[in-house]
Formats: C-alpha cells, structure tokens, sequence
C-alpha cells in the first residue's frame, strides 16, 4: 500500500471530533461544532471543527489543519508520529517505515528503559533520605505532589546507580549514551549525579528524558543537568512543558528554574515554564508558539532576572508575540513568592502583568543623564528596538510624545525613525497573528451569491471544488449560518463585509452570472487534479506499480475529456 494511501485511511478511520472534544467543549451550529479555541485565549467561540471535511479552523488565530495537524500542533509531534499514534487508535498497523532503523528505534527503546529504572532507583532513595524529604517539606511541598512530581535522590556514591543499572542488564555504554553515567580517571562508568536531589525532565509528550540535580549540601554547581543525548536536547528543552502545553490559553510564564515551575505546578498555576540551564532561545519560544500568542516573563527580582528579561523580549517581540512582565520584589523569585502569596494571589498577579513598555522605556533611560546628548542618543537607540512593536494608538503617540521632550528630538524625528524599522524586513514570525482572511476569487463569488440567499443551491456543490481554496473556512461558516452573517465570528463576518464591498468593483462577468461561475468553479478543480495525477505518475513508486498506473491513467483519461467538455462550454456561453 502507497503511503498517500496510508495516511488517506488513518484519516478516513479517525473521529476527528472525539479527538478535538477531548480538549474542547463544542456544540453543534449546521453541520460544524463550534468552541473557544484552545490555541489563543478568547471570549466569543471563534474555532470550529467540521467533522464532515475533516478539518478544523479558528477565524481568531487562523489554525487550522485535520487530524494529523491536530496532533503536531497541540502535542507537538513530528507528522510520522502522529500517524503512528492515530493508526494505533484506530487499530490500524503501519508497514515498517524505512528510514529509521531497526538498530535505531532498538537503542531509544533501551535507552527509555534504562531512564525508568534510574526513575525507580531515585525514589526508592528518596524514601530511605529523611534529610531530602524534609528539605522538600521545608520548600513548601506536600507528600502527594513530591510524588506527582517524581522528586527522588542520587546516593552520595561513586557508582550506586551505575551498580544497581548494570545488575539490571544495562552495559556501561548505554548508562553513559543515556546521560546517567560518565567515566572515573580510571575509565571505569561511574554515576553522573552522586548527592543530589534529582528531578525527571519530560520531552513535550510527556516522556523521561533527563534528569536534573541540585546539591545536597554545599558544592558547586548547585544545579546540574544531564549532558545532551540522543533523547535530551538541553537547549531545545522547557522544563514543564508536558503539563503546561494543554493550559497555555491565556499565555506561557517563562520561570528561570525547576522550583519555580514546580511550586507553581503545585498551586494549580500550571502554564509555567523554564529553559534548562539556558537563555530562553528561539527554539523555546517556537515551541511555545504553536500553542499561544502571549508570553508572561517572570525571572528573579535582581539585575540578572531583569537583564534575563531583557533579552527575552528582544527575542519574542519580532517573533509576533504579544510580551506581558512580572518584576517581582528585591530578593524573590516565583518559587519564594508564590509561597508567601499563595496560587490564588499569583494568579491575580499573573491577570494583570503589565505590558512591557514603562520597564523598557525605564532600562532605556536608567542610568542615562538626559542633559548630555551623548546620553540621550544612547537612550534614544536603545529604545528603537522595542518601540517599532507598539500598536498604532492614540496612547502611543502620547508615549511618543513625552519621550520626544524627554530626548529633545523632534517628535516628527522619532516617528521616521520608528517607521524606518517597522518597514524593515522582519524574521519570519513562529506565532504571529494571523492576516486578514484571504478569500480566493472564486470563493468571494460563492459567498456573494451566499448573501444573494442561494447558500442551498451552494451547497449541492461537490466540496472537493472548493474546500482546497484559499478562504474555504469562511464559506463553509457561511453555509452552515445557511447565509446570515450575523451567526458568523467576528473575523468571518469581516471577511464576508470585505467581499460585498469589493463586489462593486468585480469585473468578472463569470463572478456575476451563477452558472459560468459553476462552470469555472469545476473547470479549475479539473486543472488542479490533472496537475496532482501528473505529479503522482511520474512518482517512481507508481511507475514500480502497475495497478495503480493504470487506474491514475484511467483517471487522467477521464479529467482530460471533462476538461474538454468545460471548455467548450465556457466557449458557448461567451
């Protein structure tokens, strides 16, 4: 079986609204299911799911995608593990796919188990440690989230677990590709983390990876995560991503470290995140970008966590992020205030973190004697780095305004400037909002002959000639509110509104007349098929395979006389 044939049946064998219902609660409008969406936060349902096309679509944030873009999106997974994962669910078995061997897929699954049974061994350790147990009551941890959490203890020995792991049947190679062991000055393996509390890190699916390590005692370093391997990749990696991707609605809060995250874990605040032992990096911030737009930075109330600060927002601003920041007092982090506040008052906190705009206008300037132009000049450039994300409002050109006298420039020198840098080219954005919805010109004319009240007659349409078009979402919205815009969200309505407004200046005759637009509509979809089985037969798998040539010939046969037929359709009406 071809592979395009694969996914077609794991598709066909998927329920793709039990699938979506699982994260979202929907109820029925026409023939789609409508809800909040779970990729941005929002107040009016906006997402929908049509079960009967197979896809989903948010007019809020512009996700959209079927089942398979479903699973990458919201558990981040590669597309050959998501078909892995939905041909599983629905029994489904896959041929073995070629390009990972079996010497590969042998070593990950050896590699899993070896980090299982460090797992075990660490918190049997924790159970025999009283001193461990009682360092984490001290920090404010409850029995049921210590193991929730999966908290355990590296002995304070060369090679305890190394012993205990090689007793299990795991080599000495594969304790050190695993992370969990490395060499003495003799080249005999010895434990990576020896007196150690020990915290497991989780890739986005949830899966052991890694462990962390903070010292028992006195030593340095304090902190201490395991190397990179074929699983850990440190710099790729948030601390908590496994439990905050499904709460990131209303933003991610980027912590600096594992006790930040987990205190908050603990008081419900779930959306926590942290780099492990790194700078927050584009990687995190893409990672984060499939499922929200808003980003809470909340780093250490000290010089450092406001330079870490900084610096992530430097990153996230061209990255379309909308950036909020929590400073928090002198000698504090999330861990320490979130204990003294309790969840419910950091919430409130989190509810209304300001923007980032006074904290950089206040880094822009600190420091800075405004009477000496050099200062100015210096304040002025550090400020055009941020400035340029502002939205165009009229408090803006207050701001503006007051930095302006503040600087001494010209207001009219501070707005080119600005201009210049929001006219330059910027990276290709990880999360940014959505255009307006495009609408495809053949889809504008369905949807003017939607308003004119013949939704019915549209949708006797095949959908194959249309759903494909850019703008689909917004027709098939229109047909299921059986042509009132008013049922429609926001962003659809304004789609639709755009295209009568437009319809005033169409040209087209064929976009006019019902007809020679049904002609047109079908004539173009012929096209694209003719262009898909060409592509498909000059594939050298189909060329192996001589069924199904020739059934794609047959086909081809049959596009290339219909399309004849249009034509001369298209002729007589002219």
């Amino acid at each position: 079986m071809r592979d395009r044939e694969i996914v077609e049946r794991v598709r066909d064998a998927t329920d793709l609204l039990a699938l979506v219902g699982q994260a979202v609660k929907l109820r029925k409008q026409g023939s789609a299911f409508v809800g909040l969406c779970p990729f941005h936060a929002e107040r009016s349902p906006s997402f929908q799911v049509v079960p009967a096309r197979g896809f989903y679509h948010c007019f809020g944030c512009g996700k959209h995608g079927d089942a398979f873009a479903w699973l990458m999106d919201r558990e981040g997974l590669s597309f050959p593990e998501a078909l892995d994962q939905l041909a599983r669910a629905a029994g489904i078995d896959l041929p073995q796919r070629r390009e990972r061997p079996a010497s590969e897929v042998d070593l990950e699954d050896r590699l899993r188990s070896a980090l299982d049974a460090a797992q075990a061994f660490y918190e049997r350790e924790l159970a025999r440690h009283e001193g461990a147990r009682a360092y984490l009551r001290e920090r404010g941890y409850g029995d049921g989230f210590i193991a929730e959490a999966g908290f355990g203890v590296a002995p304070d020995a060369w090679d305890a677990l190394v012993t205990h792991l090689r007793g299990l049947g795991f080599s000495g190679d594969l304790l050190e590709q695993a992370g969990l062991a490395g060499r003495s000055e003799r080249g005999t393996p010895i434990d990576f983390l020896r007196n150690r509390l020990t915290i497991p890190i989780h890739d986005a699916r949830g899966r052991l990876v890694a462990f962390g390590g903070r010292i028992m005692g006195q030593g340095q370093p304090k902190y201490l995560n395991t190397r990179d391997t074929p699983l850990f990749h440190k710099g790729e990696s948030l601390f908590g991503f496994h439990r905050a991707k499904g709460t990131l609605k209303e933003g991610a809060l980027v912590v600096e470290g594992y006790f930040d995250v987990l205190q908050l874990h603990q008081n419900g605040i779930h959306q926590a995140v942290a780099p492990l032992g790194t700078a927050l990096t584009e990687d995190h911030l893409k990672q984060m970008g499939r499922f929200t737009r808003r980003v809470i930075l909340c780093f250490d109330g000290d010089a450092a966590g406001r330079r870490a600060m900084e610096k992530g927002l430097r990153m996230a601003l061209p990255l379309g992020f909308e950036v909020r920041l929590l400073e928090l007092p002198q000698g504090e982090d999330p861990d320490t205030w979130c204990l003294k506040l309790g969840g419910d008052a950091f919430r409130d906190l989190l509810r209304t973190a300001p923007d980032w705009t006074a904290f950089m206008i206040d880094r822009a300037l600190e420091g800075k004697d405004l009477r000496r132009i050099t200062d100015r000049m210096g304040a002025f450039k550090d400020l055009l780095d941020f400035l340029p994300f502002l939205p165009r409002t009229p408090e803006t050109r207050e701001l503006f305004a007051s930095l302006a006298h503040q600087l001494q420039l010209p207001l009219q020198e501070l707005d080119r400037a600005v201009g210049a840098r929001r006219q330059a080219p910027a990276p290709s954005p990880a999360a940014a909002a959505p255009p307006l919805l495009q609408l495809d010109e053949l889809i504008r004319a369905l949807v003017l002959l939607c308003r004119e009240g013949q939704w019915r007659r549209i949708q006797e349409i095949p959908p194959a000639w249309w759903e494909a078009l850019p703008g689909a979402p917004v027709l098939q919205a229109l047909l299921d509110a059986e042509g009132d815009p008013a049922q429609l969200p926001a962003e659809a309505l304004a789609a639709v509104r755009r295209a009568e407004a437009q319809s005033s200046r169409q040209e087209d005759g064929e976009g006019r007349d019902p007809e020679a637009l049904m002609t047109r509509l079908e004539a173009d979809y012929v096209d694209r098929e003719i262009q898909a089985n060409n592509r498909l037969l000059q594939d050298p798998r189909t060329l192996s395979d001589r069924g199904v040539t020739d059934r794609l010939m047959g086909r081809q046969k049959d596009l290339l006389i219909r399309k004849k037929e249009l034509a001369q359709r298209r002729r007589l009406r002219r």
